[in-house]
Protein backbone atom coordinates (compact mmCIF):
# COMPACT_ATOMS: atom_id res chain seq x y z
CA UNK A 1 0.00 0.00 0.00
CA UNK A 2 1.49 3.42 -0.87
CA UNK A 3 0.34 6.49 0.92
CA UNK A 4 -0.45 9.81 -0.65
CA UNK A 5 2.69 12.16 -0.54
CA UNK A 6 3.22 15.22 0.53
CA UNK A 7 0.73 15.32 2.88
CA UNK A 8 1.34 17.21 5.70
CA UNK A 9 -0.95 18.57 9.27
CA UNK A 10 0.87 21.95 9.02
CA UNK A 11 -0.21 25.01 6.91
CA UNK A 12 3.18 24.51 4.65
CA UNK A 13 1.52 22.38 1.88
CA UNK A 14 4.05 23.09 -1.08
CA UNK A 15 4.68 19.72 -1.17
CA UNK A 16 1.49 18.96 -2.34
CA UNK A 17 1.17 16.72 -5.27
CA UNK A 18 0.23 18.77 -8.58
CA UNK A 19 -1.62 15.97 -9.67
CA UNK A 20 -3.28 13.59 -7.66
CA UNK A 21 -3.47 9.87 -8.36
CA UNK A 22 -6.66 8.13 -9.18
CA UNK A 23 -8.65 10.96 -10.26
CA UNK A 24 -8.10 10.28 -14.47
CA UNK A 25 -9.19 7.11 -13.38
CA UNK A 26 -12.29 8.17 -12.01
CA UNK A 27 -12.81 10.26 -14.50
CA UNK A 28 -12.42 6.92 -17.50
CA UNK A 29 -15.70 5.45 -14.80
CA UNK A 30 -17.28 8.58 -15.01
CA UNK A 31 -17.49 8.36 -18.95
CA UNK A 32 -17.48 4.67 -19.40
CA UNK A 33 -21.06 5.10 -17.02
CA UNK A 34 -22.05 7.53 -19.48
CA UNK A 35 -20.95 6.03 -23.07
CA UNK A 36 -22.70 2.59 -21.48
CA UNK A 37 -26.26 4.24 -21.11
CA UNK A 38 -26.22 6.12 -24.21
CA UNK A 39 -24.96 2.72 -26.74
CA UNK A 40 -28.53 1.09 -25.75
CA UNK A 41 -30.00 4.49 -27.58
CA UNK A 42 -27.70 4.03 -31.27
CA UNK A 43 -29.31 2.07 -34.25
CA UNK A 44 -28.90 -1.66 -33.87
CA UNK A 45 -28.16 -2.04 -30.45
CA UNK A 46 -28.98 -5.56 -28.98
CA UNK A 47 -31.94 -5.81 -27.36
CA UNK A 48 -31.19 -9.06 -25.77
CA UNK A 49 -28.23 -6.63 -24.21
CA UNK A 50 -30.79 -4.02 -22.28
CA UNK A 51 -30.72 -5.89 -19.49
CA UNK A 52 -27.13 -5.94 -18.91
CA UNK A 53 -26.59 -2.36 -19.86
CA UNK A 54 -29.39 -1.08 -17.63
CA UNK A 55 -28.06 -2.56 -14.58
CA UNK A 56 -24.38 -2.12 -15.66
CA UNK A 57 -24.25 1.76 -16.31
CA UNK A 58 -26.21 4.96 -15.63
CA UNK A 59 -25.17 8.00 -17.21
CA UNK A 60 -26.62 10.24 -14.33
CA UNK A 61 -24.84 8.66 -11.97
CA UNK A 62 -21.99 9.42 -14.20
CA UNK A 63 -22.16 12.89 -14.04
CA UNK A 64 -22.65 13.05 -10.80
CA UNK A 65 -19.68 11.43 -10.18
CA UNK A 66 -18.06 14.48 -12.89
CA UNK A 67 -19.93 16.67 -10.62
CA UNK A 68 -18.29 15.53 -7.49
CA UNK A 69 -14.76 15.12 -8.88
CA UNK A 70 -14.98 18.87 -10.05
CA UNK A 71 -16.29 20.34 -7.09
CA UNK A 72 -13.02 18.49 -5.41
CA UNK A 73 -10.75 19.20 -7.81
CA UNK A 74 -11.65 23.67 -8.01
CA UNK A 75 -12.08 23.59 -3.97
CA UNK A 76 -8.39 21.61 -3.73
CA UNK A 77 -6.98 23.61 -5.68
CA UNK A 78 -7.95 27.00 -4.29
CA UNK A 79 -7.05 25.74 -0.79
CA UNK A 80 -3.65 25.38 -2.04
CA UNK A 81 -3.50 28.41 -3.45
CA UNK A 82 -4.59 30.43 -0.38
CA UNK A 83 -2.66 28.70 1.68
CA UNK A 84 0.70 29.27 -0.62
CA UNK A 85 -0.43 32.55 -1.15
CA UNK A 86 -2.27 33.38 1.28
CA UNK A 87 -5.32 34.83 -1.16
CA UNK A 88 -7.26 33.33 -3.95
CA UNK A 89 -7.02 34.92 -7.20
CA UNK A 90 -10.40 34.59 -8.85
CA UNK A 91 -9.50 36.71 -11.82
CA UNK A 92 -6.89 33.49 -12.55
CA UNK A 93 -9.50 31.42 -11.87
CA UNK A 94 -11.68 32.36 -14.15
CA UNK A 95 -9.02 32.70 -17.06
CA UNK A 96 -8.38 28.73 -16.06
CA UNK A 97 -11.99 27.68 -16.39
CA UNK A 98 -12.04 29.70 -19.47
CA UNK A 99 -8.91 28.20 -21.35
CA UNK A 100 -10.26 24.43 -19.81
CA UNK A 101 -13.82 24.76 -21.14
CA UNK A 102 -14.12 27.38 -23.63
CA UNK A 103 -12.03 26.02 -26.77
CA UNK A 104 -13.38 22.78 -27.25
CA UNK A 105 -17.31 23.79 -26.02
CA UNK A 106 -17.13 26.78 -28.89
CA UNK A 107 -15.63 24.33 -31.64
CA UNK A 108 -18.52 22.16 -30.89
CA UNK A 109 -21.11 24.66 -31.40
CA UNK A 110 -19.27 25.40 -34.87
CA UNK A 111 -19.68 22.18 -35.67
CA UNK A 112 -23.20 22.35 -34.69
CA UNK A 113 -23.90 25.26 -36.77
CA UNK A 114 -22.52 23.08 -39.41
CA UNK A 115 -24.77 20.59 -39.36
CA UNK A 116 -27.77 23.03 -38.86
CA UNK A 117 -26.56 24.46 -42.17
CA UNK A 118 -25.81 21.47 -44.24
CA UNK A 119 -27.86 18.34 -42.59
CA UNK A 120 -31.77 18.02 -41.64
CA UNK A 121 -30.69 19.06 -38.25
CA UNK A 122 -32.11 22.26 -36.71
CA UNK A 123 -32.48 23.67 -33.03
CA UNK A 124 -34.41 26.72 -32.19
CA UNK A 125 -32.83 30.31 -31.29
CA UNK A 126 -34.11 29.88 -27.76
CA UNK A 127 -31.44 26.58 -27.93
CA UNK A 128 -28.73 28.60 -29.60
CA UNK A 129 -29.44 31.20 -27.09
CA UNK A 130 -28.85 28.44 -23.80
CA UNK A 131 -26.18 26.62 -25.14
CA UNK A 132 -24.13 29.93 -25.43
CA UNK A 133 -25.26 31.42 -22.10
CA UNK A 134 -24.64 27.95 -20.17
CA UNK A 135 -28.42 28.21 -19.17
CA UNK A 136 -29.36 24.74 -21.23
CA UNK A 137 -30.41 23.65 -18.25
CA UNK A 138 -33.06 25.67 -18.01
CA UNK A 139 -33.77 26.59 -21.38
CA UNK A 140 -33.85 23.08 -22.98
CA UNK A 141 -31.35 22.19 -26.15
CA UNK A 142 -31.32 20.05 -29.53
CA UNK A 143 -30.94 16.90 -30.13
CA UNK A 144 -26.96 17.73 -30.40
CA UNK A 145 -26.74 19.72 -27.47
CA UNK A 146 -28.67 17.81 -24.82
CA UNK A 147 -26.30 17.03 -23.33
CA UNK A 148 -24.64 20.13 -22.64
CA UNK A 149 -26.83 20.70 -19.38
CA UNK A 150 -24.37 19.69 -17.66
CA UNK A 151 -21.72 22.31 -18.73
CA UNK A 152 -24.73 24.54 -18.03
CA UNK A 153 -24.79 23.67 -14.31
CA UNK A 154 -20.85 23.75 -14.05
CA UNK A 155 -20.68 26.75 -15.30
CA UNK A 156 -23.15 28.14 -12.37
CA UNK A 157 -21.72 26.40 -9.76
CA UNK A 158 -18.12 27.98 -10.76
CA UNK A 159 -19.62 31.34 -10.81
CA UNK A 160 -20.75 30.91 -7.36
CA UNK A 161 -18.45 28.85 -5.24
CA UNK A 162 -15.24 30.44 -5.88
CA UNK A 163 -16.88 33.99 -5.23
CA UNK A 164 -18.59 32.72 -2.33
CA UNK A 165 -15.41 31.66 -0.96
CA UNK A 166 -13.44 34.87 -1.52
CA UNK A 167 -16.31 37.42 -0.54
CA UNK A 168 -16.85 35.32 2.65
CA UNK A 169 -13.38 34.28 3.75
CA UNK A 170 -14.31 30.72 3.51
CA UNK A 171 -10.84 29.27 3.16
CA UNK A 172 -9.86 30.90 6.05
CA UNK A 173 -13.37 29.60 8.11
CA UNK A 174 -14.24 25.76 6.68
CA UNK A 175 -16.57 25.32 9.57
CA UNK A 176 -18.43 27.67 8.25
CA UNK A 177 -18.41 26.23 4.47
CA UNK A 178 -19.30 23.03 6.30
CA UNK A 179 -22.45 24.89 7.96
CA UNK A 180 -23.38 25.81 4.19
CA UNK A 181 -22.89 22.53 2.51
CA UNK A 182 -25.26 21.62 5.19
CA UNK A 183 -27.89 23.54 4.07
CA UNK A 184 -27.73 22.33 0.21
CA UNK A 185 -27.23 18.90 1.35
CA UNK A 186 -31.02 19.44 2.97
CA UNK A 187 -32.42 21.37 -0.02
CA UNK A 188 -31.28 19.29 -2.78
CA UNK A 189 -33.93 16.26 -1.87
CA UNK A 190 -36.81 18.32 -1.79
CA UNK A 191 -35.82 20.23 -4.52
CA UNK A 192 -35.77 16.82 -6.36
CA UNK A 193 -38.68 15.56 -5.21
CA UNK A 194 -40.40 18.69 -6.23
CA UNK A 195 -38.97 18.61 -9.61
CA UNK A 196 -39.79 14.88 -9.77
CA UNK A 197 -43.50 15.57 -9.06
CA UNK A 198 -43.46 18.58 -10.98
CA UNK A 199 -45.16 20.77 -7.95
CA UNK A 200 -44.10 23.48 -9.57
CA UNK A 201 -43.35 24.46 -13.50
CA UNK A 202 -40.88 27.23 -12.97
CA UNK A 203 -37.68 26.11 -15.18
CA UNK A 204 -35.68 26.85 -11.27
CA UNK A 205 -37.14 23.38 -10.39
CA UNK A 206 -36.61 21.22 -13.85
CA UNK A 207 -35.09 18.28 -13.69
CA UNK A 208 -31.27 19.94 -14.65
CA UNK A 209 -31.98 22.39 -12.25
CA UNK A 210 -27.86 23.07 -10.17
CA UNK A 211 -29.72 22.62 -7.28
CA UNK A 212 -30.83 18.97 -7.99
CA UNK A 213 -27.24 18.38 -8.36
CA UNK A 214 -25.55 20.90 -6.03
CA UNK A 215 -24.95 17.90 -3.24
CA UNK A 216 -22.51 15.88 -5.56
CA UNK A 217 -20.51 19.56 -6.16
CA UNK A 218 -20.72 20.43 -2.43
CA UNK A 219 -19.28 16.86 -1.22
CA UNK A 220 -16.93 17.03 -3.87
CA UNK A 221 -15.99 20.43 -2.34
CA UNK A 222 -16.21 19.33 1.64
CA UNK A 223 -13.78 16.16 0.47
CA UNK A 224 -11.25 18.46 -0.27
CA UNK A 225 -11.40 20.52 2.82
CA UNK A 226 -11.73 17.44 4.70
CA UNK A 227 -8.24 16.78 2.77
CA UNK A 228 -6.86 20.07 3.34
CA UNK A 229 -6.98 20.45 6.56
CA UNK A 230 -7.05 17.01 8.41
CA UNK A 231 -5.43 14.84 5.79
CA UNK A 232 -4.08 12.18 9.15
CA UNK A 233 -7.18 11.95 10.50
CA UNK A 234 -8.58 10.69 6.85
CA UNK A 235 -5.38 9.17 5.91
CA UNK A 236 -5.85 6.67 9.52
CA UNK A 237 -9.59 6.49 9.13
CA UNK A 238 -9.49 5.04 5.39
CA UNK A 239 -5.91 3.17 5.98
CA UNK A 240 -6.37 1.38 9.36
CA UNK A 241 -8.80 -0.93 8.22
CA UNK A 242 -9.33 -0.43 4.34
CA UNK A 243 -12.23 -2.78 3.72
CA UNK A 244 -14.21 -1.14 6.38
CA UNK A 245 -14.71 2.44 4.64
CA UNK A 246 -14.68 1.01 1.21
CA UNK A 247 -17.51 -1.52 1.55
CA UNK A 248 -19.60 0.97 3.67
CA UNK A 249 -19.44 3.24 0.73
CA UNK A 250 -19.97 0.46 -1.83
CA UNK A 251 -23.10 0.58 0.42
CA UNK A 252 -23.95 4.01 0.07
CA UNK A 253 -23.92 3.45 -3.61
CA UNK A 254 -25.55 0.42 -4.26
CA UNK A 255 -28.28 0.58 -2.10
CA UNK A 256 -29.99 3.81 -3.86
CA UNK A 257 -28.67 2.24 -7.20
CA UNK A 258 -30.20 -1.12 -7.07
CA UNK A 259 -33.28 0.62 -5.66
CA UNK A 260 -33.55 2.83 -8.49
CA UNK A 261 -33.24 0.00 -11.28
CA UNK A 262 -35.62 -1.84 -9.41
CA UNK A 263 -38.43 0.53 -9.17
CA UNK A 264 -38.41 0.43 -5.43
CA UNK A 265 -38.79 3.08 -2.42
CA UNK A 266 -38.97 5.64 -4.56
CA UNK A 267 -39.25 8.45 -1.91
CA UNK A 268 -35.82 7.48 -0.75
CA UNK A 269 -33.59 6.67 -3.92
CA UNK A 270 -35.54 10.10 -5.71
CA UNK A 271 -34.56 12.44 -2.48
CA UNK A 272 -31.85 10.90 -0.74
CA UNK A 273 -30.25 8.32 -3.20
CA UNK A 274 -28.20 10.65 -5.27
CA UNK A 275 -26.76 12.25 -2.12
CA UNK A 276 -25.95 8.50 -0.76
CA UNK A 277 -24.07 7.92 -3.80
CA UNK A 278 -22.10 11.10 -3.82
CA UNK A 279 -20.69 10.22 -0.29
CA UNK A 280 -20.04 6.92 -1.46
CA UNK A 281 -18.14 8.05 -4.45
CA UNK A 282 -16.48 10.60 -2.26
CA UNK A 283 -15.49 8.03 0.26
CA UNK A 284 -13.80 5.74 -2.73
CA UNK A 285 -12.12 8.83 -4.39
CA UNK A 286 -10.93 9.73 -1.26
CA UNK A 287 -9.29 6.18 -0.38
CA UNK A 288 -7.64 5.93 -3.86
CA UNK A 289 -5.75 8.58 -3.14
CA UNK A 290 -4.12 7.64 0.25
CA UNK A 291 -4.35 3.69 -1.40
CA UNK A 292 -3.40 4.21 -5.14
CA UNK A 293 -1.88 0.39 -5.11
CA UNK A 294 -4.39 -1.13 -3.27
CA UNK A 295 -6.77 -3.60 -4.99
CA UNK A 296 -9.17 -2.12 -7.48
CA UNK A 297 -7.58 1.55 -7.02
CA UNK A 298 -4.81 -0.39 -8.83
CA UNK A 299 -6.61 -0.12 -11.93
CA UNK A 300 -7.48 3.61 -11.84
CA UNK A 301 -3.50 4.18 -12.23
CA UNK A 302 -3.22 1.78 -15.34
CA UNK A 303 -1.46 3.95 -18.22
CA UNK A 304 -4.57 3.40 -20.62
CA UNK A 305 -7.28 3.62 -18.07
CA UNK A 306 -5.49 7.44 -17.07
CA UNK A 307 -5.70 7.95 -20.67
CA UNK A 308 -9.05 7.84 -21.33
CA UNK A 309 -9.57 10.22 -18.23
CA UNK A 310 -7.44 12.31 -19.49
CA UNK A 311 -9.69 12.24 -22.90
CA UNK A 312 -12.85 12.16 -20.99
CA UNK A 313 -13.98 16.25 -21.63
CA UNK A 314 -13.60 15.93 -25.18
CA UNK A 315 -15.27 12.54 -25.33
CA UNK A 316 -18.19 13.73 -23.14
CA UNK A 317 -18.73 16.88 -25.11
CA UNK A 318 -18.31 14.82 -28.80
CA UNK A 319 -20.39 11.76 -28.26
CA UNK A 320 -23.92 13.18 -28.76
CA UNK A 321 -23.25 13.92 -32.38
CA UNK A 322 -22.49 9.99 -32.87
CA UNK A 323 -25.15 8.30 -30.59
CA UNK A 324 -28.28 10.03 -32.33
CA UNK A 325 -30.45 8.48 -34.66
CA UNK A 326 -29.04 8.48 -38.18
CA UNK A 327 -31.84 10.19 -39.79
CA UNK A 328 -31.25 12.96 -37.40
CA UNK A 329 -28.20 14.08 -39.16
CA UNK A 330 -30.23 13.27 -42.79
CA UNK A 331 -27.86 9.70 -43.54
CA UNK A 332 -28.93 6.13 -43.68
CA UNK A 333 -28.04 3.03 -41.94
CA UNK A 334 -24.03 4.22 -41.37
CA UNK A 335 -22.03 2.14 -39.02
CA UNK A 336 -20.14 5.38 -37.05
CA UNK A 337 -23.42 5.70 -35.53
CA UNK A 338 -24.78 1.84 -34.79
CA UNK A 339 -23.78 0.09 -31.67
CA UNK A 340 -21.11 -0.62 -31.38
CA UNK A 341 -18.89 1.05 -34.24
CA UNK A 342 -20.01 4.84 -32.84
CA UNK A 343 -18.14 4.31 -30.21
CA UNK A 344 -14.81 4.57 -32.53
CA UNK A 345 -15.24 8.12 -34.11
CA UNK A 346 -16.27 9.50 -30.81
CA UNK A 347 -12.50 8.49 -29.37
CA UNK A 348 -10.79 9.31 -32.64
CA UNK A 349 -12.59 12.94 -32.59
CA UNK A 350 -11.73 13.24 -28.66
CA UNK A 351 -8.01 12.34 -29.15
CA UNK A 352 -7.84 15.61 -32.03
CA UNK A 353 -9.77 17.44 -29.50
CA UNK A 354 -7.72 16.77 -26.88
CA UNK A 355 -4.15 17.09 -28.39
CA UNK A 356 -5.48 19.75 -30.99
CA UNK A 357 -7.30 22.09 -28.56
CA UNK A 358 -6.65 21.42 -24.60
CA UNK A 359 -3.68 19.95 -24.23
CA UNK A 360 -1.66 23.07 -26.01
CA UNK A 361 -3.34 25.41 -23.77
CA UNK A 362 -1.97 23.85 -20.55
CA UNK A 363 1.10 25.56 -20.74
CA UNK A 364 -1.26 28.86 -20.59
CA UNK A 365 -3.14 27.58 -18.10
CA UNK A 366 -0.62 27.01 -15.60
CA UNK A 367 0.59 30.92 -16.20
CA UNK A 368 -2.51 31.68 -13.78
CA UNK A 369 -2.45 28.99 -11.56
Amino acid sequence: MTKLAGIQENKSKAAYLSRLPSLDGWRAISITLVLGSHSTHTAHFPHQLDIVFKWAFDSDLGVRSFFLISGFLITWLMLLENDRSGRINLKHFYVRRCLRILPVYLVYLGAIAGLQAFTPYSQSTIHWIANLTFTTNFLGAGAATGHLWSLAVEEQFYLTWPLAVVLFGLAATPRRVLFAFGLVLAVSPFWRVISYTHTYTHPLFGGYSLLNYMDSLVIGCASAIFLNRKPTLLEKYLTADPWLPALSAMALILTPYILNKLFLLGVFTVSLGPSCEALGLAVLLLQSLFLANWGFYRILNWRWVRQIGVLSYSIYIWQQIFWMQPETLGVGDVWWMSFPGWLLPVFFVAFISYYGLERPLLGLRSRFR
